[in-house]
């Protein structure tokens, strides 16, 4: 049985646990076992007088993270961590544990050493917790777009094109050819549109950014949606909704991980607060932040806006040379683009979005007022093609899950996955 599916309605039955000793306790004749089993946490005890001599001897003579079947009834028991309490009545051991289990990585080592043993430390019950609600995480994003009739795809994660960011592209020899680790899933996804209407993924994307920071990582989780027939300003609605969708799922499931991190969230209140750059500008200059017109805004910035707003908040209408050429150019007013990120107290930006442009003409001449080769122009045939057949409003954003987690539970971004790959760091 599985410690997650234990109700009332098995006290005072035998039941079987297989799991690991995340604690032992011991207390002369009686010890105690906290038996975690990857679904929960259990309190056993162990008495001498059941188990006898030998078997509780056996019992005690193992380290933490030993692996054990453990027989026993269950009984009610206030003192009990979850009101429940295993009365063993027979152990085995699966497999020891080595007795440096407890000093090769303590609560006092260093990031390094949390790094290195980092396969050792990701069992710890606050690992646990936050990877349970990750998994929760991007079920909550799948069931907001599946809602919505959105279809999921996989598109490649190896491309042949060097994208908005070259400099920040992983290299890799492909059959003799030069190719890359994707930076964005996001023309593909265009591509599908024609198709599927509306389309996401949650996929792997790669940035080899020099960034030592709690916000970056070389290769992260990316959740990307593109949706035909939607402007720029139902984007915005869409991003909303799915945001209040995820928030209020979590606080109705998810109180474990609030508590284990501290965390009190509030549901997110609609409409969220909209600045535009220019606007952005100005009120920066108000807030003490030397920055004019036309400079980008960076993090501190960022968060000094969103700070004053006091909620999450759309920074809008970027300058036309700070966004690619697929950004659509707003029609009222040429010198801005239909672009927006979404920024959220303590961390910045969030979500970047736009309407796409959609006139083959257009894109080209957005192509070569940007200086791109000639050569690069012609990878991108497949890409302005979209444009040439059959051509539709169209929107979409991209949203890194590793960097909601930092922004929700306010930890550090390497803890926000299994093995991170950091900046001179790809082990283990």
């Amino acid at each position: 049985m599985l410690i997650r599916e234990i109700t009332d309605k098995q006290f005072g039955q035998q039941i079987t646990i297989e799991g690991w000793v995340y604690q032992l306790r011991e207390h002369g004749k009686i010890a105690f076992y906290t038996l975690r089993d990857g679904s929960g946490y259990l309190q056993a005890c162990l008495k001498k007088n059941v188990l006898g001599d030998d078997q509780f001897n056996n019992a005690l003579a193992i380290n933490r993270e030993a692996s054990v079947k453990v027989v026993g009834t269950l009984r009610e028991d206030s003192r009990a961590p979850n009101g429940m309490e295993l009365s063993v009545e027979e152990v085995e051991v699966i497999n020891p544990s080595h007795p440096d289990i407890d000093k090769v990585v303590t609560h006092d080592s260093g990031p390094d050493v949390q790094l290195d043993y980092r396969h050792l430390v990701f069992r710890g019950k606050k690992s646990t917790i936050l990877m349970q609600y990750r998994s929760n995480l991007m079920k909550y994003f799948r069931e907001f777009f599946y809602s919505k009739g959105a279809v999921e795809l996989t598109p490649p994660t190896i491309v042949s094109t060097v994208g908005e960011a070259g400099a920040e592209l992983f290299h890799m020899d492909y059959y003799g050819n030069e190719a890359f680790l994707t930076q964005s899933s996001q023309f593909y996804l265009e591509s599908a549109i024609f198709a599927h209407r509306n389309v996401f993924c949650i996929m792997p994307s790669y940035r080899a950014e020099k960034s030592r920071t709690r916000r970056h990582l070389a290769e992260y989780t990316h959740l990307e949606g593109e949706y035909a027939f939607m402007g720029f300003e139902e984007l915005l609605d869409w991003m909303e909704e799915m945001m209040v969708y995820v928030i209020d799922q979590t606080i109705k499931n998810d109180q474990e991980v609030l508590e284990a991190f501290e965390v009190d969230i509030k549901p997110l209140e609609r409409p969220f607060a909209r600045v535009t750059y220019k606007e952005a500008i100005e009120l920066l200059k108000k807030l003490g932040h030397e920055i004019e017109e036309g400079e980008h805004i960076s993090d501190k910035p960022e968060r000094d806006l969103v700070d004053h707003f006091g909620r999450p908040t759309y920074l809008t209408h970027f300058p036309v040379e700070q966004k690619t050429f697929y950004h659509k150019i707003d029609p009222s007013n040429p010198e801005v683009s239909l672009s927006a990120d979404l920024l959220v107290p303590g961390m910045g930006e969030l979500i970047g979005s736009g309407e796409r442009e959609t006139n083959y003409e257009n894109i080209l001449k957005r192509m070569v007022a940007e200086n791109m080769a000639q050569e690069l122009i012609d990878q991108y045939n497949w890409y302005s093609d979209l444009r040439k057949y059959g051509s539709v409003p169209h929107s979409g954003f991209g949203l890194g899950i590793e960097r909601f987690l930092v922004w929700l539970l306010n930890v550090h971004i390497r803890e926000t996955v299994l093995f991170p790959r950091l900046l001179n760091r790809f082990t283990p």
